[in-house]
């Protein structure tokens, strides 16, 4: 039997940040390296032992797609001569990939159609002299920008992201078996998406707030997971004035 040594978590672990008015700490929970022979619930059980009842429970989306077996293999996509020309033109951030990958241009080109892509890369080549950046992602679908894998560790898959759909389904299971909130995000450094909330976790609206600074890191980072947990601030001391306003629910 294989044993696992969970992190401690320390207090000063926690992080604490302010959105319309409320208070959230939130951890970013350091997990080992987990692969697609792991059970996503039974992760989440192993390494969020410290959940409470009002708190809401956050999973990257990468890591949900590896484990309930969603992603797709490279070496499924055959990447045609007008994919590979466009990823040629294609300039990603430091220490990513993006659609520069042949493979993964083909699987958006598949998904969104020939006339889109060429429309978003007709865009990017027309603005890029005039140093306007990012048209080929506002002209082609959000899952040119969403579409993730293809690089180290994770070479040979493709992690296309959820629906919203899905990823609510899957976050009102998971619900049931954490007995607290759950919600499905995409953050980086550079943008956040939620992707789906259960009903009992925070709204995604306000998912976004709490979440706006990346608090999980970069997959560097190993913390796939993190719990938020609303802050209810101390009544005000009589005599003094001001209200103190309720810490919303999930169902708000």
């Amino acid at each position: 039997m294989r044993c696992i040594t969970i992190p401690a978590i320390e207090s000063s672990a926690w992080s604490t940040v302010a959105v319309d008015g409320h208070d959230f700490q939130r951890l970013a929970v350091p997990t080992r390296w987990l692969g697609e022979n792991d059970d996503l619930a039974a992760a989440l059980l192993e390494y969020t032992e410290g959940r409470q009842p009002g708190d809401t429970v956050v999973v990257s989306e990468k890591v949900a797609v590896l484990l309930l077996d969603r992603w797709v293999p490279v070496a499924s996509v055959r990447a045609r001569w007008d994919a590979r020309l466009i990823a040629r033109f294609v300039r990603p951030g430091p220490g990513a990939r993006g659609l520069s990958h042949p493979e993964k241009m083909q699987y958006v080109i598949n998904a969104a159609g020939r006339p889109r892509i060429y429309a978003a890369a007709a865009a990017a080549a027309l603005t890029r002299p005039f140093g306007i950046r990012g048209a080929f992602y506002r002209v082609a679908p959000t899952l040119a920008r969403d579409i993730d894998g293809g690089r180290r560790p994770y070479e040979d898959k493709l992690f296309p992201p959820f629906t919203t759909d899905e990823a609510t389904k899957i976050c009102a299971d998971l619900e049931v078996k954490l007995d607290t909130g759950v919600a499905i995000i995409d953050i980086n450094d550079a943008y956040g998406s939620i992707r789906g909330v259960s009903r009992r976790a925070l709204p995604a609206r306000l998912l976004s707030g709490v979440l706006v600074d990346n608090p999980l890191g970069q997959r560097q980072t190993g913390t796939p997971f993190g719990i938020i947990r609303p802050v209810r601030r101390p009544a005000p001391v009589e005599g003094q004035s001001g209200t103190t306003k309720p810490v919303p629910s999930s169902a708000e």
